[in-house]
C-alpha cells in the first residue's frame, strides 16, 4: 500500500480508484457493474456511481438498459436523487426503505413514489439525450475550514496528508507494533516543531524509524544487525531498505544515505515524513503484520456473517408467524398457495434487505491465497468534489476531512469540511 506524495500532496494509488466502487445512493462498497454518469460540470464529468440494485428499486431503472444508454444522466445530476444526504441537502426528510409502501401505492419505484406524494414532475427513468438537457448547474460547498490541528499542532496543508497517513497507521497498527501511548504523538511534534535540533539519542523520530527498521529486518532475517540512535548505521540501512524496494523516491538518490547523518539532518519536515510513511508501508508487507490483517479480517468476516444469518432467521419466524395468524384467524385452514405468495410479497423490501446484507457478508471471506495490502480506511463519501474522510485518527470538531481534486483528479490539500 506504498504512497506517493504528488506536488506536495498525499497521492494513494489504491484509494484514489477504490471509491468509485462505491453507490451513491446506499454508501456501499459493492462488487456488481455500476454505471457512470455522463453529465458534465464544466470540463469534468460527473463521478458518481449507482449500483444496478438501486437503480431498480430506487428509480425503477435496469443496469442493462442504462448501460446502452452513451448519454445517461445520473439521478443527482437530474435533481431526482433520493439519497439520504441528497435530500437533506434539499431540506427534506431521509427518505427511508419506502419500497414496499411505494409498490402498495401501484408505483414502479421510490422515486415515482416520492414524485406523487410531492407533488413533482419529471422523467424518472432518464432524461432526453440533448446537450441543452445534460448541462447541469454547479453546485458549490461551504467553504471548508483549511487550518487543520492535531495533537495541539497547526498542519502546513503540504504537510497535512503525510501526518494524517502515518497517524492513522499507528492507530490501527498500535498493538501489533508495540506502540507506547502517546507514541505516535510525540514524533509528530518533533516532526513539526523544529525537532532537528534534538540530539538523534533523544528524538522519538529516531526511534520510531530505528523501530520500524528492526520490524523489516527480522522479517528478512537479519536478526544480527542490531541499531541504535547513538550509531548512525540506522541511516545507512535505511538507504539500503530504500533501494531494495519496489517503491522509488526521487528525492532521495542512493548517494544520500552513503554520506552519513548530516544528509538526514539538513531535510525538512516533509522529507523526513516522507521516509518515516515509507517506512510505514513497507511494514505493512511483513508476515507479522499480514497475519495481524488476516485474523482482523476472519474475525469481521466471521462476525458480519453471524449478524446476517441472525437477520436471516429472524426474518423466517416472523414470516412463520405471519403464515400461523393468518391460519389461526382463518379457523385452521391451510393457507393457499396464492395468499402465501401475498403474505411474502408485503416483506420483499425487507427480505431483500436481509439477501443482499448476508451476500455482501459472504464476499467479505478474505481470500487465504491473495496477499493482504491493508486495513483500509473507507472514505465517507466521494464526488467530484473530492473524497470525504472521517478519520479515526482527528477527533476535532468538525470531525469531516475534504480532499479536494484538481482538473485531473489528482488528491490535493485536505480542509475540514463544514456540513455534508
Amino acid at each position: 500500500m506504498a504512497m506517493e506524495i504528488t506536488n506536495l500532496q498525499i497521492v494513494d494509488p489504491i484509494r484514489i480508484v477504490e471509491p468509485m466502487k462505491y453507490c451513491h445512493q446506499c454508501r456501499k462498497e459493492k462488487s456488481d457493474i455500476f454505471q457512470s454518469c455522463k453529465a458534465k460540470k464544466g470540463t469534468k464529468t460527473c463521478l458518481l456511481k449507482y449500483c444496478p440494485k438501486c437503480l431498480l428499486t430506487r428509480y425503477g431503472e435496469t443496469a442493462e438498459e442504462t448501460a446502452q444508454n452513451d448519454d445517461w444522466v445520473c439521478p443527482r445530476c437530474r435533481k431526482i436523487c433520493n439519497c439520504s444526504t441528497c435530500r437533506k441537502n434539499e431540506g427534506k426528510k431521509a427518505a427511508g426503505n419506502l419500497l414496499a409502501t411505494a409498490k402498495k401505492n401501484g408505483c414502479s419505484s421510490v422515486s415515482e413514489f416520492l414524485m406523487k406524494e410531492e407533488g413533482k414532475t419529471g422523467d424518472v427513468i432518464g432524461l432526453e439525450n440533448s446537450a441543452e438537457e445534460n448541462h447541469v448547474d454547479e453546485v458549490k460547498l461551504p467553504q471548508g475550514i483549511k487550518s487543520i490541528t492535531v495533537s495541539n499542532v497547526d498542519l502546513h496543508p503540504e504537510n497535512a496528508g503525510s501526518v494524517l497517513q502515518f497517524l492513522e497507521f499507528c492507530l490501527t497498527f498500535r498493538e501489533v507494533l508495540g506502540l507506547s501511548d502517546g507514541q505516535a504523538q510525540l514524533v509528530v511534534r518533533e516532526v513539526l516543531s523544529g525537532g532537528s535540533m534534538r540530539s538523534q539519542e533523544q528524538s522519538t523520530l529516531t526511534q520510531m524509524m530505528i523501530q520500524l527498521l528492526t520490524l523489516l529486518l527480522v522479517d528478512r532475517g537479519e536478526i544480527s544487525v542490531c541499531m541504535n540512535a547513538t550509531d548512525d548505521r540506522w541511516f545507512t540501512i535505511l538507504g539500503e531498505c530504500l533501494a531494495k524496494s519496489k517503491v522509488k523516491l526521487d528525492d532521495f538518490p542512493p548517494e544520500m544515505f552513503q554520506k552519513g547523518i548530516s544528509e538526514y539532518e539538513e531535510m525538512d519536515s516533509l522529507q523526513r515524513l516522507k521516509l518515516l510513511n515509507f517506512l510505514c508501508d513497507e511494514v505493512l508487507g511483513i508476515s507479522y503484520v499480514k497475519n495481524f490483517i488476516e485474523n482482523h479480517e476472519n474475525l469481521e468476516y466471521v462476525e458480519k456473517k453471524n449478524e446476517a444469518e441472525a437477520k436471516e432467521k429472524q426474518l423466517y419466524q416472523k414470516i412463520k408467524d405471519d403464515f400461523a395468524k393468518v391460519e389461526a384467524d382463518n379457523n385452521g385452514v391451510a393457507l393457499t398457495i396464492e395468499k402465501r405468495v401475498a403474505i411474502l410479497s408485503q416483506m420483499s423490501a425487507e427480505s431483500e434487505e436481509v439477501y443482499f446484507e448476508k451476500k455482501k457478508a459472504l464476499e467479505m471471506k478474505p481470500n487465504s491465497q491473495e496477499a493482504y495490502d491493508a486495513l483500509r480506511t473507507n472514505p465517507v463519501e466521494v464526488d467530484d468534489n473530492g473524497i470525504f474522510w472521517n478519520l479515526k485518527s482527528y477527533n476535532e470538531e468538525p470531525p469531516i476531512l475534504l480532499q479536494g481534486m484538481k482538473e485531473t483528479y489528482e488528491l490535493s490539500s485536505f480542509v475540514v469540511a463544514k456540513s455534508m
